[in-house]
């Protein structure tokens, strides 16, 4: 039962005029406009709004028999089961039977149309029976399902997950790496001032996968991910691990701003040993060998971190025809 309030007044609240094509982004922005995930589906009025705007869909998509409906119901009923954890005591020939099982049903769902999409949304707006709370397990496989069969009907919830607080971590680490699998323009618009603020006002999904994600979406469309990453990978406030994983990625780029950083990363004597590491390797990578070696001849000989310049030796002996020099100032 739909309140009244939602009847009158809201355009977004009437049904699709049959003669139109129907837009079922409605529903979407119906479960963002509740603030949360959370509250998206424990909300019945906001769930009920948006199963109503699904149902007045009439044109689109085709109706299926009601047996192939059942079908797909049966098989996401069993991807609930087999994604719900067992107890402590269950034998790891059951556990990996159940993820076999997981990883194909996942798969057929995943590319059984948009109409399997749906049913996963509708799915996850159901509340749990009791007072008990859906396994993240569950939820994150059902969003799995939706952002693939049912994209652009998902993208909504996708960025709810990514930009608001609410949900489990895990899911919204998902929903970022599924926005920018399924909708990479859109989540180039939504990840490009998430990825490169050092300190966010709000929690947000671990820096690391945000950068993941960016990269990801830039790869699916074509821009070249390596402006933001050198912002990410030079800027000494950002969490540690994007930095490192924003090295990593430029060093499997060889455009000229992303060697000038790794370069910038390599000499600097009192930077994070890691991260130098990951730019010595990302240059190896990069540039030519004789260019390379050329690079880490001149680092080695002004190298002051001993254990550095052990590192600095091996790559030298491991990667150029003649191996590593004597420093010339010896220590």
């Amino acid at each position: 039962m739909i309140p009244a309030s939602h009847h009158a007044r809201s355009p977004e609240s009437a049904p699709p005029d049959p003669g139109t094509p129907c837009n079922l982004s409605l529903a979407g922005r119906a479960l963002a406009n509740s603030g949360t995930v959370a509250n998206a589906f424990q909300s019945a009025a906001t769930w009920s709004l948006a199963l109503f705007l699904l149902a007045a869909c009439k044109k689109e998509p085709p109706s299926r028999s009601l047996g192939v409906r059942e079908m797909t119901k049966a098989d996401l009923a069993e991807l609930v089961e087999v994604l719900t954890p067992l107890g402590k005591a269950v034998t790891s020939d059951i556990t990996d039977r159940r993820l076999q099982r997981g990883l194909e049903l996942l798969a057929r769902l995943r590319a059984g149309g948009r109409e399997n999409g749906l049913e996963a949304l509708a799915l996850l707006g159901e509340k749990p029976r009791g007072d008990t709370t859906r396994p993240v397990d569950v939820e994150r496989g059902l969003l799995d399902v939706a952002a693939h069969a049912a994209p652009q009907d998902a993208r909504p919830l996708l960025e709810v997950l990514v930009t608001q607080y609410g949900a489990s971590l895990e899911l919204r680490t998902d929903a970022a790496l599924l926005l920018a699998e399924t909708s990479p323009e859109r989540a180039l618009e939504v990840l490009q001032p998430m990825v490169v603020k050092a300190h966010p006002s709000q929690t947000q999904p671990p820096a690391e996968f945000l950068v993941k994600s960016w990269v990801l979406a830039c790869d699916r469309t074509g821009r070249s991910p390596v402006p933001e990453l050198a912002d990410v990978a030079t800027n000494l406030l950002m969490d540690e691990t994007a930095r490192i994983r924003a090295v990593k990625e430029l060093g499997k780029r060889p455009e000229p701003l992303a060697i000038q950083v790794l370069q910038a990363i390599l000499i600097e004597s009192t930077g994070d040993g890691y991260l130098r590491r990951m730019a010595a390797q990302g240059i190896r990578d990069s540039l030519p060998k004789e260019s390379a070696c050329e690079v880490f001849n001149q680092v080695a000989d002004r190298e002051a971190d001993l254990s550095f310049l052990q590192f600095l030796r091996d790559m030298l002996e491991k990667n150029c025809e003649h191996g590593a020099p004597a420093p010339s100032n010896p220590r």
